[in-house]
């Protein structure tokens, strides 16, 4: 696990602006940016995991050195068996040092929810990484998305376990 790096609280960062920009300009900068999020590789966006050990940030390839492991499954948001590669998530966030508790768990897109990491671990909640032999795009529920072996555990097809697959995850926060 030499990859993962550790991002102090309160690094500072500069972001650029879209206000230099004439307007005219600026939809199709905001196309072509939305474009190359899409296509880009998502090792591009990191999975940042806050728990006691600090704020730690994880690539693709860091989850796969965790713990390269598959589950075989259908979801209720795709058609057909996928077989995604990760790691299981209790893997990940004792990595973090977080074992018990509550963490938030949030997308891309700003959807998250709060999840109990003793009900998510006991329903064998995974971080996948891979989907079908590939690293998972934004566009494909990627980089990382929770997961559960639904095929072998139908009982796990909860409203409130389907609430803990967040994909396209961005953020997961221990909460206090």
């Amino acid at each position: 696990m030499n990859s993962v790096t550790i991002i102090p609280r309160h690094s500072v960062s500069s972001v650029g602006s879209l206000r230099n920009v004439p307007k005219v300009f600026r939809p199709a900068l905001w196309r072509v940016a939305i474009l190359l999020a899409l296509l880009s590789p998502a090792w591009a966006e990191p999975l940042l995991i806050t728990g006691p050990e600090g704020e730690l940030s994880f690539s693709q390839e860091d989850i796969l050195a965790l713990s390269d492991q598959q589950i075989i499954t259908e979801t209720p948001w795709t058609d057909g068996t996928l077989t995604f590669r990760g790691a299981p998530l209790a893997t990940v966030l004792a990595q973090a040092g977080i074992k018990q508790g509550w963490v938030k768990a949030r997308g891309l897109n700003n959807y998250s929810v709060n999840v109990p990491v003793d009900q998510a671990l006991a329903a064998k909640a995974f971080l996948a990484v891979h989907m079908n032999g590939e690293l998972m795009r934004i566009k494909d529920k990627g980089p990382f998305w929770i997961i559960f072996p639904w095929d072998d555990h139908p009982e796990l097809l909860t409203r409130e376990i389907r609430s803990w697959s967040v994909w396209q995850l961005q953020v997961l926060s221990e909460l206090d």
